[in-house]
């Protein structure tokens, strides 16, 4: 029965059974056993057997066995019977039969329960061991795509479960099973401790395995953090091994990890350093020339250029130059003996903090990436679940080549100085044109004029098309009344008239 398919363990079931699940617990279980046609086969199974084992009943030995097994008893008892029977006073003793039977059959029983419990004892601890570590694991991924849903770790186990069928949320994510998420299962109890992280850390977390009755629940002590590594501890808690992180679930185990020797060490002081000139020169032209001449002696580029040339004005050339950065005060040097300085400044950005925390989220994603890529090569679970675990893969992919790209520019920028350069050319005036001829200003007079004209008469137009309706409209609405006291003022003034 798979918990990824089914949030009820196998364990879970059978303490059902026993009695020993909690009442919150032992409800939503049964629950679950109603709905789930395969998880109540289990349960069925499960009381089954236990049946089986409460009627169980031990059967008599053979009887040439039996009197194999007390035939050098009798013999001994014969002797001693005889011996007894010589001296006066005395009486034999005879055990009868059948309870001679029994405490032979008891004997051979209690013989074989003291050979077979201490491999039994040994082969739940081993599982129990083995199911620690791989809940160990579970924990860790869980912990990994709770810290790209919420941007943090978790701060609790119990913030990675949650009840089937309930939204997942940031206290209770539904990424691991509930039993789990108590941090109790198989014999082992589990302990979570998550620690925030400051400026750009993402935080750190450990988790410790430890068996609930040792030397019978389990042996070895367990722990992990957001390295991923499985480590093993003395009950003092000391490292003794560690399970290599390639392997998830095996059971060998190597020496402790040696330092990773590809770990960037931490760079020092990095500045991305600028300057502007502004240069007014006697000749544009050579003085470009000029200035291609001295980036191509220093391995410098162009990376941007603007010249302008208006009649009424000086030419002038913007332009942004690349150079690197150990080349940039000479380069500044021989820029200036092109003409004239007007001005010029320098700064420098630091931009190694910047650098380090690039560096070190880059790490981070790729750690992520690599944990997921695990994830889908397992292809354990749903299908929906894998295709979100491939969607998530890829968006973390896109974002380390964002952060990639944005890495090798601030090294470029810190590489290669940056020069704003403008050159102006000394401006000399030029003599006006002669102005046009009078023929020629009439004509472009009448012209000016009749466009006038003909522009006012469209206006006219225009408005009384635009405002004649509501014109018309209002005249109709006012007319009428208007109309009738006129008459009526008229009629008003011929009665008044004398006859």
């Amino acid at each position: 029965m798979n918990t990824t398919m089914h949030p009820v363990a196998p364990e879970e079931v059978m303490a059902l059974v026993d009695g020993e699940l909690s009442v919150d617990r032992a409800a939503a279980v049964s629950a679950h056993l109603e709905a789930c046609a395969e998880c109540s086969s289990v349960a069925a199974d499960v009381r089954s057997l236990s049946g089986r084992m409460s009627s169980w009943k031990i059967e008599q030995l053979p009887s040439s066995l039996a009197k194999a097994a007390i035939a050098p008893g009798l013999r001994r008892h014969a002797e001693r019977k005889s011996a007894l029977g010589k001296v006066p006073g005395r009486r034999s003793f005879h055990l009868p039969k059948w309870i001679v039977v029994t405490v032979s059959s008891v004997a051979t029983v209690l013989l074989l329960f003291a050979i077979a419990i201490p491999n039994l004892l040994r082969s739940r601890m081993a599982g129990n061991e083995a199911s620690a570590v791989g809940s160990l694991r579970t924990v860790n991924t869980a912990a990994v795509a709770y810290f790209i849903q919420y941007g943090h770790y978790p701060p609790s186990l119990r913030s990675l479960g949650g009840i089937v069928g309930d939204t997942a949320t940031e206290q209770h994510a539904m990424l691991i099973d509930q039993t789990l998420a108590d941090g109790r299962k198989s014999g082992y109890t589990f302990t979570y401790h998550s620690f925030s992280g400051v400026g750009s850390s993402r935080g750190t977390y450990t988790v410790r395995a430890e068996p609930l009755n040792p030397g019978d629940s389990g042996f070895r002590h367990f722990s992990t953090d957001q390295t991923g590594a499985i480590r093993i501890l003395n009950p003092n808690g000391e490292l003794v091994d560690e399970f290599p992180p390639s392997a998830p679930g095996s059971g060998s185990v190597v020496a402790k990890a040696e330092p990773n020797a590809n770990v960037m060490p931490e760079p020092g002081p990095m500045i991305a350093r600028t300057a502007e000139l502004k240069i007014a020169v006697e000749k544009l032209d050579g003085a470009r020339a000029e200035m291609d001449r001295i980036l191509t002696q220093h391995k410098g580029y162009i990376a941007q250029l603007s010249v302008s040339a208006e009649s009424s004005s000086a030419r002038t050339l913007t332009a942004s130059l690349r150079v690197p950065a150990d080349q940039l005060e000479v380069c500044i040097a021989e820029l200036k003996k092109l003409g004239r300085v007007a001005e010029e400044s320098q700064a420098g950005e630091e931009v190694t903090k910047r650098y380090t925390d690039l560096t070190a989220r880059l790490n981070n994603a790729r750690t992520t990436e690599t944990r997921l890529n695990q994830v889908v090569e397992q292809r354990t679970g749903k299908v929906t679940d894998i295709l979100e675990v491939e969607k998530e893969s890829a968006r973390v992919r896109g974002e380390i080549e964002q952060m990639e790209a944005e890495q090798k520019a601030l090294e470029h920028r810190v590489d290669f100085a940056t020069i704003d350069l403008k050159l102006a050319e000394q401006y000399k005036a030029q003599l006006s044109t002669p102005a046009p001829s009078v023929v020629m200003q009439l004509r472009n007079a009448t012209i000016n004029g009749f466009r006038n004209a003909f522009g006012n008469l469209l206006g006219i137009v225009l408005f009384f098309a635009e405002a004649g309706p509501t014109l018309l409209l209002w005249l109709a609405i006012l007319g009428f009344p208007v109309w009738r006291l006129w008459r009526r003022y008229r009629r008003a003034q011929a009665l008044a008239l004398p006859s």
